[in-house]
């Protein structure tokens, strides 16, 4: 029974929704580039085609780098805290630091 509360503390907070957004983001641009190839590419050339590919995979990116900064901003805290912490600690029992 304190394994299950041990692991629940152990896993970040907030991480499904973004797993869930990120797989999601990810068919919504493979369809979207499909979708432009298959119904609309044919009346532009070759570099027109390109550009609207570049631009659905930095559509994506942007999605990806909104949904995923918060939650690295909150690890790199968590880090911090754990990287200082575990220096403290070596150093009050006399063990050599990290």
């Amino acid at each position: 029974m304190a394994d299950a509360g041990m692991e629940h503390k152990l896993r970040p907070e907030g991480i499904g929704w973004r797993v869930g957004a990120s797989i999601f983001s990810f068919f919504a641009a493979i369809i979207a580039v499909i979708l432009w190839l298959f119904f609309y590419a044919g009346s532009y050339n070759a570099y027109q085609n390109l550009a609207i590919i570049v631009v659905i995979f930095l559509a994506f990116v942007a999605v990806m780098g909104a949904v995923w900064a918060s939650w690295g901003l909150k690890q790199r805290n968590w880090w911090h805290g754990q990287i200082h912490g575990s220096h403290l600690a070596a150093l009050d029992t006399g063990g050599s630091i990290p």
